[in-house]
């Protein structure tokens, strides 16, 4: 099956918002109606609950990270049924994750030394994210099995991608077993995640995004080749960004302030068709197979790690009177980091797990192993 180069500019895209995300946050202003109150008149306001969200809307880009990592964890797994190998998986893909993670970590604390976080600054964002460094903190993001240490706070959602990956058989089994519909697994997760976000049950709010892609994975051949009408592509365009960013629609309404929350649900449903839309669009697929798009796809991870403690460092050494320069600088300083970060330890890292993986499938291969789930008959999705 020929590789699906538009969700890695899908994934580039997503990093970026993640990026103007957290430089937006560094203003007072549009700090306040994530952490204190309302956005203020003016362009607060419309930034804030109009789809000009859309730009830095970072939770619906992290909820498009995790359901594109449903997809692309079970894709292997469906194209090598029974010879695909979960010894040989489990350590490549858990050495994929921490190495870069612990990579970042390090260079979180070179940031704080050379540019410490004493002053206090305007934005309560600023203010939470000045954490002291302690064993406690720095063992909590090293390990990301029990939270987080709050320290690189974009680590909050890796812990979800180790818990998937740790479940990734059940999860495939459940799309598997299910095949001919599990369409009804895909209503039972947005379902479950507006339930549980009222609950504030965040392991069934984050972990179900992941089951949604494993269901995109199933029915994968059958988007594939779905080619919409252009009313229809131009519909999932326009709906998909508007449910990513609903939640902040209907923020300003003090009568619907209790439906927030459970809008995460919807927020993931706008996230499952933009992946969608991704695939089947031909515009959209276009755009994200560009080679800047593609160029930052294959960055985002190490974008995605790096960026928080630049964001943060340069609005501690420019001060709140010159933000605009920090969040200039951050993002030149930001993306030739990642680069670097992406070559001397994401690839690396890669290269090793890889290594890993492979010792083990050899050391393995002649003893039994649990077997994959069987990949499912693509025909019942096009009949």
């Amino acid at each position: 099956m020929k590789r699906l180069t538009s969700l890695d500019g899908l994934r580039g895209l997503a990093a970026l918002i993640v990026v103007v995300h957290h430089i937006m946050l560094t203003f007072p202003l549009f700090a306040e109606p994530y952490l204190v109150r309302r956005a203020a008149n003016g362009l607060p306001e419309l930034l804030t609950y109009t789809p000009l969200h859309l730009f830095w809307d970072g939770a619906g880009a992290v909820f498009i990270f995790f359901v594109l990592s449903g997809v692309v964890l079970t894709l292997p797994v469906l194209k090598q049924g029974r010879d695909f190998s979960w010894v040989g998986y489990y350590p490549q893909r858990l050495l994929r994750l921490y190495l870069p993670v612990w990579g970042a970590i390090i260079l979180y604390l070179g940031w704080v030394l050379i540019i410490p976080r004493t002053g206090a600054m305007e934005s309560a964002w600023l203010g939470i994210t000045d954490k002291p460094v302690s064993p406690e903190a720095l063992w909590g993001d090293a390990t990301l099995l029990f939270g987080t240490g709050d320290l690189v706070s974009p680590l909050w959602s890796l812990q979800w991608e180790i818990a998937f990956s740790f479940l990734l058989p059940v999860f495939v089994f459940l799309g598997v077993r299910f095949a001919r519909y599990n369409w009804i697994l895909a209503i039972a997760a947005i379902v479950g995640i507006a339930v549980s976000s009222s609950l504030g049950n965040r392991a069934l709010v984050y972990l179900p995004m992941f089951l949604i892609g494993v269901v995109i994975a199933t029915w994968l051949p059958t988007i594939r080749q779905w080619h919409p009408s252009r009313g229809t592509q131009a519909l999932l365009l326009l709906v998909a960004p508007i449910l990513i960013i609903s939640p902040w629609l209907i923020r300003p309404f003090e009568s619907l302030s209790f439906l927030v929350k459970p809008f995460d649900a919807v927020t993931t449903l706008g996230a499952t068709l933009a992946v969608i839309a991704a695939i089947v669009v031909p515009v959209f697929r276009r755009f994200l197979e560009s080679r800047v798009m593609q160029w930052f796809g294959l960055i985002s991870f190490s974008l995605y790690l790096v960026h928080e403690p630049v964001v943060i460092s340069m609005a501690h050494l420019f001060g709140d009177q010159n933000l605009r320069i920090a969040g200039l600088v951050s993002v030149i300083v930001s993306i030739p980091l990642s680069w670097v970060f992406f070559k001397i330890v994401e690839i690396p890292s890669h290269k090793l797990s890889r290594k890993v993986g492979d010792f083990v499938r050899a050391r393995t291969k002649k003893r039994p192993q649990p077997h994959a789930p069987i990949a499912p008959d693509i025909t019942a999705h096009t009949a």
